[in-house]
């Protein structure tokens, strides 16, 4: 009889609870079922979760008031609320922001607006569509949460934020949710799920982050409200009125030709890091070039002199300084052609050939939400953009800025570009897709600052990118640009001019 225990074991291996069952995707098949089925969960489009919270560490304060509210595809908004003191965040589909306990608000930045983002498209999907979001699962073991055995899964966004979900093992719902937030982790925990017009919903929430729990008891839970978007918008509190967007944009592409003008005396160092990850997030391939980059004409040219921390070779340096020097002359030989064909800002035939401009930007794009805000010590106005109804773009560089949506920061003072959050929001073609295809989500963060008192110079950069060229396997990578070393030198227009190789200290 002994041969029937590894055969009964192979079965249970495919029982529920076996080996099969704890794969991740099919834990969450389970908890979608547990929750109510896919059909009653796609049905909500909207939910409020509203209630008391208390902290633990005032437990005998008064009641503060609760409020959860998301709207589909990826809108949320959080309140606690108490007589003395309150917080807020919320993500409106362009930004994310936050209400400070000392009653300031702030526009958020780094890691902090993609992770906004997460949560609220996990919030509102409630892991029915999953896999649309191209975002990786794994099963990465087991655990007790609230005194209750747990599977815990994994999920990996395409830009590389982590949240780990604890699935009940006997009920299949929610018990825990993990993620980092700037302040350091965040852990919620869910507890007495009632059904909700079919669908389970937590009542008890517990919400750990930055040193603080609260105790959250939820009253009310109410699905498919029409709940306006304006709820989820930063909210408008200047004292002082602001400039009109139109007037700050065009002042900011005069400032930009000036800007222009003083880069040609001018130098850094600009590190540029690549990584590309695999289909399992795992990373494939990492690169690191040093460039030494100065301008003409307002063109930056970038000298390559090390890769991977390694300067080049002697041979490899001669070429590169071959090319760099060739690159000058044709500039001197083809600048007066250059500027023969060049048209005015507009008037191009079909637009192709020139950078996109300010002005490209401004009748391509509406502005919404200005508003007051510091960042990095300096008062800046801070609108999100998102393309403009209607519009029919004319060109490839059209259809491309059409596309994105974000938030820049504008410099009130010096009316230049501080800092620029853009996310493409629909795929974006080249060749009908046989070239290339830029896929929804790729995203890119550009920070600028003034380099003593004189001139505004790139101070970092970030792109994600998730993109199928040629019909092949799709390409995954995450660049970083970093810049530093700001230096001053003067070069004079010869046909002997050569690439600023020891340029003097800008002091």
């Amino acid at each position: 009889m002994l041969w029937r225990i590894p055969l009964l074991a192979g079965f249970a291996l495919l029982a529920p609870g076996g080996l099969l069952a704890q794969s991740a995707e099919g834990i969450l098949k389970r908890h979608v079922k547990a929750a109510g089925g896919a059909k009653a969960l796609r049905a909500i489009t909207s939910t409020r979760y509203a209630g008391t919270v208390t902290r633990a560490a005032q437990p005998d304060a008064p009641l503060g008031q609760f409020v959860w509210q998301f709207k589909s595809p990826a809108l949320f908004y959080e309140e606690l609320r108490w007589p003395a003191a309150a917080t807020a965040e919320s993500f409106n589909g362009r930004s994310a922001w936050r209400e400070l306990p000392d009653g300031g608000l702030a526009t958020l930045t780094g890691r902090e607006p993609a992770r906004a983002r997460a949560w609220a498209v996990f919030r509102n999907d409630r892991l029915v569509t999953w896999k649309k979001q191209r975002v990786r699962v794994r099963l990465v073991g087991s655990g007790e949460a609230d005194g209750k055995p747990a599977r815990i899964v994994e999920f990996t966004t395409q830009t590389g934020l982590q949240r780990r979900l604890w699935f009940d093992a006997g009920s299949h719902l929610l018990l825990r949710e993990e993620s980092e937030r700037e302040s350091g982790a965040e852990v919620i925990d869910y507890a007495g799920y009632r059904a909700v017009d079919g669908v389970q919903e937590p009542h008890r929430i517990r919400i750990r982050r930055a040193g603080e729990i609260f105790e959250v008891a939820v009253t009310h839970v109410s699905h498919n409200l029409a709940l306006p978007e304006s709820i989820f918008d930063f909210p408008h509190r200047a004292s002082t009125p602001l400039p009109q967007v139109a007037g700050l944009l065009e002042a900011l592409a005069h400032n930009q030709k000036t800007l222009e003008a003083l880069l040609e005396n001018y130098t850094y160092t600009m590190v540029q890091t690549e990584i590309e990850v695999d289909g399992k997030g795992s990373v494939k391939q990492k690169r690191e070039k040093t460039y030494e980059v100065f301008y003409l004409d307002g063109r930056a040219v970038q000298k390559l002199v090390a890769e991977d921390g390694h300067p080049l070779s002697p041979g490899d340096a001669r070429k590169e300084d071959a090319r760099i020097e060739k690159i000058i002359r044709l500039h001197q030989e083809h600048k007066e052609r250059r500027l023969a064909r060049r048209t005015r800002p507009g008037q191009a035939q079909d637009g192709e050939g020139r950078n996109p401009t300010v002005g490209d930007f401004l009748h391509l794009s509406q502005f919404v939400h200005p508003r007051r805000e510091r960042f990095r010590g300096r008062n800046v106005i801070v609108f999100e953009f998102e393309p403009r109804p209607g519009y029919k773009p004319r060109n490839r560089s059209e259809s491309l800025l059409q596309k994105l949506g974000g938030v820049v920061w504008i410099d009130e003072d010096a009316r230049q570009v501080a800092r620029l959050e853009a996310r493409l929001l629909d795929s974006f073609r080249m060749g009908g897709g046989l070239v290339a295809s830029v896929r929804q989500g790729s995203a890119l963060v550009f920070e600028q600052e003034l380099v003593r008192g004189e001139v505004w110079l790139p101070l970092y950069a970030e792109v994600n990118l998730s993109a199928r060229l040629f019909l092949l396997a799709g390409v995954k990578m995450n660049m970083i640009l970093r810049f530093s070393d700001f230096k001053k030198f003067n070069v004079e227009t010869r046909s002997e001019i050569k690439p600023p190789a020891v340029p003097q200290d800008f002091r």
